[in-house]
């Protein structure tokens, strides 16, 4: 599993940010994602992390759904990071 995150900027409004990334989720899967999760990291910055079911699907799609994001939500990416995922722990660990 791959992973890759971005940080975003936008307009304040959390709840218009979040439908916009929901929206966009069925797409998201088609280019490989198979997990997504966001983190308010300020008043008008997010955190995305998405995790990839390969490291090709990810090199191959990560700028396309940034892409897709931005024209779909109006976010700006601010920053991103990518790699293999090293460890994932669950309540049951």
């Amino acid at each position: 599993m791959y992973v890759s995150f971005t940080d975003w900027e936008f307009d304040g409004d959390v709840d218009k940010a979040v439908e916009g990334i929901k929206a966009n989720w069925a797409e998201m899967k088609k280019y490989g994602a198979v997990n997504g999760r966001c983190t308010v990291t300020g008043e008008n910055t997010l955190r995305t992390m998405t995790l990839w079911s390969s490291q090709e699907l990810m090199e191959a799609n990560v700028d396309t759904i940034r892409a897709l994001a931005t024209s779909a939500s109006g976010m700006k990416p601010t920053g991103a990071m990518k790699g293999p995922l090293a460890l994932q722990l669950t309540e049951n660990d």
